[in-house]
């Protein structure tokens, strides 16, 4: 342990506490409200090479790359706002200043009044390898390629989501007596809401690549763009006008494109719903639904923009990342499942910051009719 932590606390909280963080598998570290390091687990001490007592109270900043600081000061300012961002792609320093490549989520640790105390940093290493396979989309192509001569990726993932599905279940179900339980100890209720919130996140990803793996592969046909948005958002209007979240639509002449429909309504759907959940309590919130040819790049678009808060250039990169979410209750599958059904469809997704001062995201198609 490099710092203790409620000495006075009580027994079984302290014996929780040193089993979920302490002893935990995942590297973490937390920050308090100044910054600086306040508690470290075994394994973040192991990643990082330091010792407890040489890493307590140092700041930050002595971990981080110069260059690097002002997009981990957005991460946090980012965390601070939506609670959490998982799997952002960044580089640690170690105690010989040597840089460790990781996926880092943040986790805000806020009050009862909602004010930040600190954050709590959890680590995922990655090989040298898998880093730069990362940044080479060609490198995950091959490799499916290879993966598809044994057996079709959808069943790996059907037999991988199934098999830890009912596991899943029984830490859940466990998680949710525990919470139910009458006057538990100190400590006892607060680590079983943390079980039970990751279990459902862990399942709901499950559930995810379920209905993924389970859909196929896209079938396309001739079909309009302008059908396609109006559908989506038939779907989701009631949602809408309960967030009073107005939608401006702008649909000029285009060909059809060859598209899978049952795909792109889902795609379509999921980027309406990711505005609406970044215009949630703005007073004017406005979603722009827009649709043409361009002639130029011979595609047709379709446009999705809002006059949300947008999002940090520092978050860029991590968009199209598998897991990487800035929601609370987020997948990080969203962005990443469309990116791979426009590759499917022969097109692109591109995001951008809004004119307004949002996100935007279009999708083109080169597949015309």
């Amino acid at each position: 342990m490099s710092k203790k932590i409620g000495a006075a606390a009580n027994p079984i909280y302290k014996s929780l506490f040193d089993a979920v963080f302490f002893k935990a598998q995942e590297p973490m570290l937390v920050l308090d409200r100044g910054l600086a390091v306040l508690v470290v687990n075994n394994s973040a001490l192991k990643l990082l090479g330091w010792s407890g007592q040489d890493i307590n109270d140092k700041p930050v900043s002595e971990l981080v790359l110069g260059k690097d600081l002002k997009d981990f000061l957005e991460l946090l300012e980012l965390a601070s706002r939506n609670g959490v961002v998982r799997n952002y792609r960044f580089y640690m320093l170690t105690a010989s200043k040597s840089i460790v490549r990781l996926f880092l989520t943040v986790q805000a640790l806020k009050d009862e009044a909602g004010v930040v105390n600190g954050y709590c940093l959890s680590f995922s290493p990655v090989s040298p390898d898998e880093w730069s396979a990362l940044k080479d989309p060609h490198v995950f192509k091959n490799a499916a390629r290879k993966l598809n001569r044994l057996t079709s990726m959808g069943q790996l993932t059907a037999m991988f989501a199934h098999d830890i599905k009912n596991p899943l279940h029984v830490i859940l179900s466990t998680s949710e007596l525990l919470g139910a339980l009458e006057n538990p100890p100190e400590g006892v209720k607060t680590g079983a809401e943390l079980i039970e919130r990751n279990a459902r996140r862990a399942s709901k990803i499950v559930k995810t690549l379920l209905d993924f793996s389970r859909s196929g592969m896209c079938r396309l046909e001739p079909y309009s763009l302008e059908t396609a948005a109006d559908n989506a958002l038939e779907l989701i209007d009631s949602s809408l006008k309960t967030a009073k979240v107005r939608v401006e639509k702008k649909f000029d002449r285009a060909p059809k494109v060859f598209l899978d429909p049952h795909y792109l309504h889902s795609v379509i759907y999921n980027l309406l719903n990711n505005a609406a959940q970044a215009l949630d309590g703005a007073p004017d919130g406005r979603i722009s639904v827009t649709s043409g040819w361009l002639e130029k790049e011979g595609e047709v678009f379709l446009t999705i923009a809002d006059n949300g808060p947008g999002f940090e250039s520092a978050m860029a990169d991590n968009l199209f990342q598998p897991f990487f979410t800035t929601k609370e209750n987020g997948t990080g599958l969203g962005l990443y499942l469309a990116r791979q059904i426009m590759d499917e469809h022969g097109g692109r997704i591109i995001v951008a910051s809004s004119p307004e001062g949002g996100a935007m995201v279009s999708l083109r198609f080169k597949k015309i009719v």
